[in-house]
């Protein structure tokens, strides 16, 4: 089971996002369209793409759906402490940005040849459409944590039986997996695509610093 105990930078992370989440829902509607325009995600080729963008994309998320911030600082609270503890504070927060970067670099990558190979089609689709959210570092955490501590479980409201982590994270990735290459019906606005890039960028890193240098800070 799990102990909620916040970690300093993933407190720090949680404030953020919350608080940039409250400023644009409430305190700043009027500036909404600017904030989406500048610090949102754009198709690399769109003249809104800012380089900043990969980073900041991240801290954004839907003012229409609450549910995508609620569930993505929920995954946080839960899982990233665990993963500080084990590779400290600032390798943590590289950890997480990465993770999200990543979910960028596959995004991008795609999208790109997609662009190249059928113009029309996503000009009509992803063009003009730009991404937020920390779920691509979310996914990073979650397959992180999936690696080490498979063995962990976790209750799901309102389901009253202990689930071991490395059944749940695999559901979603699976899930992922399929939504992206069309096995099964998904939102038009889900990254499905991110979420695995994170996922892949997170076990590659922890994979690595597992085997190399970080076991002496594992805990139980």
């Amino acid at each position: 089971m799990f102990n909620i105990r916040l970690s300093p930078m993933v407190k720090n992370l949680l404030i953020l996002n919350v608080v940039i989440f409250v400023g644009m829902a409430f305190l700043a509607r009027d500036l909404t369209p600017f904030f989406f325009e500048t610090f949102a995600l754009w198709f690399i080729d769109n003249p809104n793409f800012q380089v900043w963008q990969p980073l900041t994309h991240m801290f954004m998320h839907s003012l229409s759906d609450y549910t995508h911030i609620l569930y993505n600082m929920l995954f946080l609270v839960f899982l990233a402490p665990a993963i500080e503890q084990w590779m400290g504070s600032q390798r943590f927060l590289f950890f997480y940005l990465m993770c999200g970067i990543g979910a960028f670099l596959t995004v991008t990558a795609v999208d790109y040849y997609s662009f190249l190979f059928d113009t029309a089609e996503f000009m009509n689709d992803g063009y003009y459409r730009p991404s937020v959210g920390a779920s691509g570092a979310i996914y990073g955490v979650m397959a992180a944590f999936m690696y080490l501590f498979p063995n962990r479980t976790l209750v799901l409201f309102p389901i009253p039986i202990p689930i071991k982590v490395k059944y749940l994270i695999g559901f979603y990735m699976i899930k992922e997996l399929l939504a992206t290459l069309g096995y099964i019906d998904s939102a038009k606005n889900v990254g499905h695509l991110a979420h695995l890039g994170g996922a892949l960028f997170g076990f590659i890193m922890i994979w690595y610093w597992k085997r190399n240098d970080m076991d002496e800070y594992r805990i139980n």
